[in-house]
């Protein structure tokens, strides 16, 4: 056996010999060249040695250069209008609704959907709109339509509801159902009243190619078809007018001006001549080429033959507008599920759990059943303990039940916290308001009108609110759950009669507290000089009397300061309302329920804080 290994060992010897042979270690590199330089200046040589460069120091070429994951850049607009889709109309009753339109950001967006009654006979129909999931609550509108009429109307879905099906039922109508999903949006999300030719040239802006990203979502409608509520408009973070201002409508130009008042951006491409009558809280001169103050949002007067109206829809920012945002509850894969969303405490006490009553009372049941019953057990027999843990037990229960009621009672609790601006020349008030609840009892349906918005908090996902927009306004059943803690912001153009008059009295001013609430200070600038608001109840009067000279911004800073858990909850800019007084202005904080819509609801207001500036009232 080892005379048959020897020839196979020294010939795989002599093979490994030949490899190490013909594959030798490269040598090592020659040593750097000595370069010799002359210096221009001294006339000395010098020596300089270049140094040898590592693979590592190798500069990699451009195109060697692996791509990174940056954003792709976007140009142009894309357009979200949506498609037309025509449903059976065998029954004398033609529907045309437009699916894939752009979605608002916030608040509702609007689904329209056109009616024909082609027959010579009026109809009544009923829209509804509900979502995909189990359970999810209805959107509906009802209308009335002559004979042969056409109209087109829009159906208003929470923005939380993505898509779902729309139903269209009446009487002697068969029943269609069609499905609709909403485009979301990936740029700026803007509402178009135009056609997409006229936004191109006013804007410079163009449309951009099918797979590029967007810089703009717009989405188109005529003036004389677009909705009539503050609530299709509330949502989206840019509204464009290219049309004539003189051809659109004036219910619709003042759906328009509440927009921008209460935090809108308003573009208007041609203005005209008389724009400061038709926006009245604009400045007397506004300026061109800059976003102008307009209550809580901002105006932009685009340029005749420029595309300045472009460069500024692309630099619209919601980061400067004051927005007051409720916080939703907690989801499911956050750890703390008693707080809310982001580990954020409610601004009731109500809503949280009695930890220390509960406690107690879990320590007492304890004592009871345990000692207690043992000695029970002892003294009366087994008998006695089956009888006497369930009556401790239904005890116990009872109790919390009387805690419950005694601490919460059957009323809604509140608190309330808003900023206004009050336009006393047009007897009007524009307020953005915040909201917390907590009740026992759910209450019964809440109306709002059409000049307000009623905002969910951001990434909510559950919507279980039923809406009716018949008859302009909204009427919202389950908007305060029985034993559920919620926050809702409301957003309103409301007519007022609150004023706060001042009158002189030998060298100082008298204030008569005509605001509908308690004034708990303040102050106002008049004749040059700024005076402190005494505390007045409503409809008192009191001396004002002169406060020593600060910087006007510090003045209204006093004021208008929040707390730590407000202004947590405001967002945006507030740098409108923090300007420096001018000659006859007033910033007040008030108490009691504020202005909004919701105001008027019957809770037992555990806080209210409200921040108001305006004209005061002068002989």
């Amino acid at each position: 056996m080892r005379r048959c290994l020897k020839p196979w060992l020294l010939w795989v010897s002599l093979l490994s010999t030949s490899v190490v042979l013909a594959d030798p270690e490269p040598p090592p590199p020659p040593p750097p060249a000595e370069e010799v330089t002359e210096d221009a200046e001294t006339g000395d040589e010098t020596e300089t040695v270049e140094q040898s460069v590592t693979p590592e120091e190798v500069p990699v070429p451009p195109a060697q250069v692996e791509d990174t994951a940056e954003e792709p850049s976007r140009s142009g607009y894309a357009d979200s209008t949506g498609n037309l889709e025509t449903l059976d109309d065998s029954d004398g009753l033609r529907v045309t609704v437009r699916g894939g339109a752009l979605r608002a950001k916030r608040g509702y967006t609007p689904l329209e959907v056109t009616l024909q009654n082609t027959e010579s006979v009026p109809r009544s129909v009923r829209l509804s709109f509900q979502g995909y999931g189990a359970g999810s609550p209805a959107t509906v509108r009802a209308v009335e339509l002559g004979p042969l009429q056409r109209m087109i109307t829009y159906l208003l879905v929470p923005e939380p509801v993505q898509s779902g099906i729309l139903t269209v039922e009446g009487p002697d109508i068969r029943p269609r159902t069609n499905g609709i999903y909403m485009d979301e949006a990936n740029a700026i999300a803007t509402l178009v009243l135009g056609t997409s030719k006229a936004f191109e040239a006013s804007t410079g802006i163009g449309r951009a190619e099918e797979r590029a990203t967007p810089q703009v979502n717009a989405r188109f409608m005529s003036a004389q078809d677009a909705p009539r509520e503050l609530a299709a408009y509330a949502g989206y973070p840019a509204v464009m007018v290219i049309e004539d201002v003189a051809s659109v409508p004036a219910e619709l130009w003042s759906v328009l001006e509440n927009y921008a008042a209460v935090g809108g951006s308003l573009l208007i491409a041609r203005p005209p001549r008389d724009v400061t009558q038709r926006l009245p809280l604009l400045a007397r001169e506004p300026k061109r080429e800059v976003w102008n103050p307009y209550g809580f949002g901002f105006v932009y007067l685009c340029q005749a033959g420029t595309h300045d109206c472009g460069a500024a829809l692309l630099a619209s920012s919601e980061e400067r507008k004051l927005q007051l945002e409720p916080i939703g509850p907690a989801p499911s894969w956050e750890p703390d599920r008693y707080s809310l969303r982001g580990g954020e405490q409610p601004l009731l006490p109500n809503a949280l759990v009695p930890v220390g009553r509960f406690l107690v009372l879990i320590f007492l049941f304890s004592l009871v059943v345990g000692p207690g019953g043992l000695m029970l057990a002892r003294r009366k027999g087994p008998v006695a303990l089956l009888i006497g843990v369930p009556a401790v037990a239904l005890l116990t229960c009872l109790l919390i039940v009387a805690d419950s009621v005694l601490g919460d009672g059957f009323i809604t609790h509140a608190s309330r916290y808003s900023y206004t601006w009050l336009d006393r020349p047009r007897d009007r008030l524009v307020t953005a308001s915040l909201a917390s609840y907590y009740a026992n009892l759910a209450p019964d349906e809440v109306q709002f009108p059409s000049t307000g918005v009623l905002m969910a908090p951001e990434e909510l996902n559950d919507w279980r609110v039923d809406v009716s927009w018949t008859g302009g306004g909204m009427v919202a059943d389950g908007l305060i759950p029985s034993r559920t803690y919620v926050e809702w912001a409301e957003l309103a153009v409301l007519p007022t009669r609150a004023r706060l008059v001042v009158h002189a009295e030998g060298e100082g001013w008298k204030v008569q507290n005509a605001l509908g609430a308690p004034l708990q200070g303040g102050f106002m600038r008049v004749g040059r000089k700024e005076y402190t608001l005494p505390e007045l109840a409503d409809g008192a009067e009191g001396m004002a009397m002169e406060a020593h000279p600060e910087p006007g911004e510090e003045v209204v800073l006093k004021v208008v300061n929040p707390p730590s858990s407000v202004s947590r909850r405001v967002k945006g800019d507030a740098a409108n309302f923090v300007l420096p007084l001018q000659e006859g202005e007033f910033v007040a904080r008030l108490g009691g329920a504020g202005f909004s819509p919701l105001a008027t609801l019957p809770v037992q207001l555990h806080e209210g804080i409200h921040y108001i500036r305006g004209q005061v009232d002068q002989p």
